[in-house]
């Protein structure tokens, strides 16, 4: 059964079936040649997508959808200039700094980098600086929309470990604002070796004009960090929160989202949320059989017998997140490769909120890497310029971001003390 699976798999991916039909075709060929009963797939699907917490996904896409289409992302380039637009490379810097801001509020990196990038990019041309080093900054920053919370990633992969998602949504903030140091670190000194022209420093009152502005749009993570952390709400119930600020700022505060904004708005979100679902109905049955067929037992025994090191076996896992993050959806990595293992590094001790926010910040850093990382793709389609220009700007921002990262990995009390703090 478990052969027929694989081989079903591989034929898919190379027919270029999209991943979900892939994983739903090889589960059903798996229990076509069994004793199982065929139904078994219908009711692992639905008990797949059977599940309260899965309700955040398209909430928080459309809460994401809505503040987009409502004025935010400009108020936030507008601050994020104030604040950063003075230091060397200060453009560059803002988009960083707007890209970290508006990835708290939209929890998704394609959103992300198009909301941002459609108004820093060509400025950043206007004003002289390369048109690929300014792609390559918003791409490279684009990823943290995976990590920072509200994130669509961090909630799948709490349903499919079966980790606390409001631990999980918490810890990703330190790891987040560390990368964006990172970044906005080496935007300098790459800015001072091409010699980019420094902008004006903000005076007090421009500064507090912005803050005022954007202080609406920066309120809407405080607000859903504050209801988990507190217990006021779940995090489900956090992204129902946000969807009525969002409309309730784009309407009575921003008042630039408009009724006809609304289908459109609830069409995105509900397109790429059954995208989603669809993915993890389909990866249940997947994970049911590769479960019966004692496959994590096999893999587990397997690295058992190279080494007995966690550090060594955590190494190897990040590896395989890395090469296959980079010619993979992120969702679909963490339907395959989490249940698989998920259970090898808990049998070890680790922690697995750890283990959840290094592989997400190291399949959402894949994002930013070639041949089909999808910040780049959305920097590219912005800019107009080609995939290998950009990548030859880029590679400075993902090292310094896999650095971090691997810094992360070998402290786990960093991303782990925030939730621990705040939820015992």
């Amino acid at each position: 059964m478990l052969q027929t699976m694989v081989i079903v798999l591989f034929v898919c991916f190379f027919l270029n079936v999209p991943i979900g039909f892939s994983l739903g075709a090889a589960s059903l060929a798996a229990l076509l040649i069994s004793d199982i009963p065929i139904m078994v797939m219908s009711q692992r699907m639905v008990a797949g997508v059977n599940s309260f917490a899965l309700l955040a996904i398209p909430l928080f896409m459309l809460a994401g959808s809505v503040m987009e289409r409502g004025g935010v992302s400009k108020r936030i380039v507008k601050l994020a200039s104030a604040l950063v637009g003075h230091l060397t490379g200060g453009l560059s810097s803002v988009a960083i700094l707007a890209t970290c801001f508006f990835a708290a509020i939209s929890g998704s990196v394609p959103a992300t980098v198009a909301a941002i990038g459609t108004l820093t990019i060509p400025e950043m041309h206007k004003r002289g600086y390369d048109l690929a080093y300014s792609s390559a900054i918003v791409a490279s920053a684009g990823p943290l929309g995976a990590i920072l919370p509200p994130s669509i990633t961090i909630v799948i992969f709490g349903i499919v470990a079966n980790v606390s998602v409001g631990r999980l949504l918490i810890a990703g903030i330190v790891p987040g604002i560390l990368i964006g140091i990172g970044l906005i670190a080496t935007n300098i000194v790459m800015s001072r070796k091409a010699n980019f022209a420094l902008e004006r420093k903000a005076t007090g009152a421009e500064l507090v004009k912005a803050f005022k502005d954007a202080i609406w749009a920066l309120l809407m993570p405080i607000i859903i960090m504050a209801g988990i952390m507190t217990g006021v709400f779940t995090p489900t119930e956090s992204a129902a929160v946000a969807v009525a600020y969002g409309l309730f700022v784009g309407f009575f505060i921003y008042r630039e989202l408009k009724l006809t904004d609304i289908v459109p708005c609830f069409y995105k979100a509900s397109l790429n949320s059954a995208m989603i679902l669809m993915l993890i109905a389909m990866a249940n049955p997947f994970g049911w059989i590769m479960t019966a067929e004692q496959v994590q037992l096999h893999v587990g025994n397997f690295m058992l017998s190279v080494t007995n090191d966690l550090t060594v076996i955590f190494i190897i896992i990040m590896i395989v997140f890395i090469v296959l993050g980079t010619f993979m959806e992120t969702a679909s990595l963490i339907m395959l490769l989490v249940p698989l293992f998920g259970p090898i590094v808990q049998d070890f001790g680790m922690d697995m909120v750890h283990f959840g926010i290094i592989s997400v910040l190291v399949l959402s850093i894949s994002k930013a890497t070639p041949p089909t990382g999808i910040a780049l793709f959305a920097a590219c389609g912005i800019s107009g310029i080609s995939l290998g220009q950009i990548v030859a700007k880029i590679w400075p921002f993902v090292l310094v971001s896999f650095i971090i990262t691997f810094i992360l990995a070998a402290f786990p009390q960093v991303t782990t003390f925030l939730p621990n703090l705040i939820m015992g």
